[in-house]
């Protein structure tokens, strides 16, 4: 059996990019059992023996506030892991330390700290003496610039000889005032004969019980009772009438005084060297004005890269599926069978995959800004936009998510704390265009608009995130209403992307393309096809797709769209890729769309493509997340916003001349 290793420490500490670098492509992404939060777990060889690495969720401490907390905590406090790597970054020693101390204070003595950023801390006059900072920690202490690769094989080599026993340490813990001390050592009296004592550090679920954490409190009730519980509290409320404070911020800031105080032993600090790059940078980029001006031409940008990398590659993979029809329909004799395969297999999810490059493309994009540390910035220029209408700070994380997929988006409202908070976030996160979605837009804005492609599609994406903004404000102020939270973000230092983080990242998020295109549209798009050539062939008016269509087209015609959009949007509800599949196997080719559509017809497709009813997995996720009337909510509003969106636009288009 593996042994286990877990990799802890706070945000954008560089913790993904030492996973990577230990397991390289050896990775697997799940959810945690019970919840919705991200699990990575991945293989690490080291020699000839093999380790599980378990990623755990970026954290600043262990007093379970948050779903993300709870996880890293439980899995610690379970005994999971025979090595745990603590991720220090060396840039801000006295932040990360904290989650240290907290680790060290629930008797764990498997820890190692990887101290990533040591060549960011050099940079910046922190000279930290390594040797001396094992000594006073009494755990392994690993210099690292994770980025570079430096000292990973360093760290291999502790992580096997810890996980065999082969190294002592003797972890320090915090110390706090004698009145502190005092009471933690009454509380750990009393549960000492406890079955808790068997399980846990007596001394930490002390601490925890001091700091009122709710998990603990439920614990210690359990195997207490309440009249012992209520007199452990009663005590500590003494503890706080003399501090004039809540337990928790005596311990908090005592514990950074213990930090402090371990510091001045390792680290030492050279002269001021002004006002760093860093802080001129975002003197710019997180400005009210400039800020926001920069975020619209980052992310025009981006759509350009796409576009003009992308396109070419996606026209060669559509010629190539075609020729490949061809070729393949010379083969088989069956009418049926040709049709099956040809016209609606090939021409459906071929037509799909054509586009994987520009999804790929866009992940790359979105990680590599990521990486560098741009989208911290991005989510405090947000913020103040998103404050005035109704949403919380916080939420810039769930809908920047929601470029990628709207499923782990919704999922990623968990971390907001208050409800209403995550009601407003996850019923306007489909609004926001996902890769999916920009398959169908980049289609039709390359096939009607080849010479603005990148500014359609960045005006759609626009629009759409207008609308988000404005539903937002209207279900804070009439439908979900309550108290906004505060927005705390850590700006990260700006740092040269990790290509191999980048691209694993990218992988792992858009081969859910492929998947999709193996699965949901594959069926999708064979139902299409029968729909289409059955009892009749299309264009006979006979077809199950033209009945279907026929139902629908009075509405649609208000829109200026025909039966086609009609089956195609239809279709689009099991997976926004089938707009595009649904169109390949109706026309046959691009050609004949182009023919049959006018560029404000197709202008009106691809908003009401990315305005209306989310697919089947997103109202899946935000049923789980909340229940089936706010899914349903869910669907009728985003039903009624795209028809609103499409009759104006049309008409207004109409009326211009258009």
């Amino acid at each position: 059996m593996m042994k286990v290793v877990a990799l802890a420490g706070n945000p954008n500490v560089g913790k993904t990019t030492i996973f990577n670098s230990l397991t390289g492509l050896r990775q697997h992404v799940g959810n945690w059992p019970g919840v919705t939060v991200e699990k990575k777990e991945g293989v690490m060889v080291h020699g000839d023996e093999k380790f599980l690495v378990v990623d755990l969720p970026g954290i600043y401490s262990l007093t379970a506030h948050s779903v993300d907390e709870l996880v890293a905590r439980d899995f610690l406090l379970g005994g999971n892991a025979d090595v745990v790597v603590d991720v220090v970054d060396s840039t801000a020693l006295m932040r990360n330390l904290f989650l240290t101390m907290e680790i060290l204070e629930m008797g764990l003595k498997n820890v190692i700290i990887a101290l990533n950023k040591i060549d960011l801390a050099e940079k910046r006059g922190i000279r930290i003496d390594v040797k001396r900072m094992e000594e006073l920690l009494g755990v392994p202490v690993v210099p690292l610039n994770a980025k570079e690769g430096v000292g990973i094989e360093e760290l291999k080599e502790k992580i096997a000889l810890m996980a065999h026993g082969k190294i002592e340490t003797r972890p320090r813990i915090p110390t706090y005032d004698p009145e502190v001390e005092r009471e933690i050592e009454h509380v750990t009296l009393v549960l000492r004969d406890t079955p808790l004592a068997e399980r846990y550090s007596l001394r930490w679920l002390a601490v925890k019980l001091l700091q009122r954490d709710g998990d603990v409190m439920k614990l210690v009730l359990k195997h207490l009772g309440k009249e012992k519980l209520d007199e452990i509290m009663g005590h500590i409320s003494e503890v706080e009438e003399r501090y004039k404070r809540a337990m928790d911020l005596i311990i908090a800031s005592q514990k950074y005084e213990f930090i402090d105080g371990l510091m001045h032993g390792f680290v030492r600090y050279s002269k001021e060297q002004g006002r760093s790059f860093s802080d001129r940078l975002d003197s710019f980029l997180t400005h009210p004005v400039y800020g926001l001006l920069a975020l619209f031409g980052v992310f025009y940008v981006i759509f350009k890269f796409v576009f003009v990398l992308g396109l070419p590659l996606q026209e060669l993979l559509d010629d190539a599926f075609s020729a490949f029809g061809e070729w393949l329909a010379l083969m088989i004799s069956s009418e049926m069978l040709r049709g099956l395969i040809v016209d609606g297999i090939i021409a459906g999810v071929g037509s799909v995959l054509s586009f994987f490059p520009l999804v790929f493309l866009l992940f790359f994009a979105l990680s590599v800004l990521e990486d560098i540390g741009y989208m911290a910035r991005a989510a405090v220029v947000m913020e103040r936009i998103m404050r005035k209408f109704g949403l919380p700070g916080k939420a810039f994380m769930p809908l920047i998510l929601a470029f990628g997929c709207n499923v782990p988006a919704v999922m990623a409202t968990r971390t907001l704390e208050d409800e209403r908070d995550r009601l407003v976030t996850m019923l306007v996160n489909p609004l926001i265009p996902c890769s999916a979605r920009l398959s169908v837009i980049s289609f039709i804005a390359g096939a009607f608009f080849s010479k603005n492609q990148a500014l359609v599609a960045v005006g759609i994406y626009a629009i759409a995130i207008m609308l988000a903004l404005a539903v937002a404000w209207l279900l804070s102020r009439f439908v979900i209403k309550g108290e906004e939270s505060p927005f705390v973000i850590e700006l990260p230092e700006y740092l040269i992307p990790s290509w191999k983080t980048v691209t694993i990242h990218s992988w792992e998020r858009s081969k859910e393309f492929i998947k999709k295109a193996g699965t949901i549209i594959l069926l999708g798009s064979v139902i299409v096809w029968y729909m289409s050539a059955y009892p009749v062939p299309i264009g006979t008016g006979g077809s199950y797709a033209e009945r279907l269509g026929a139902l629908f087209e009075p509405y649609m015609k208000l829109m200026g769209l025909d039966w086609k959009a009609a089956v195609s949007l239809l279709f689009g509800i099991i997976a926004k890729e089938n707009v595009i599949s649904t169109y390949g196997i109706i026309y046959g080719n691009t050609d004949a769309m182009v023919g049959a559509m006018t560029p404000l017809q197709a202008f009106v497709l691809a908003l009401v493509t990315t305005l209306y009813v989310p697919c089947i997995a997103t109202i899946g996720a935000i049923r789980a997340e909340s229940n089936w009337k706010w899914a349903a909510f869910a669907v009728i509003y985003m039903t009624a916003l795209a028809s609103l969106v499409g009759i104006v636009v049309w008409n207004l288009g109409t009326a211009l001349g258009y």
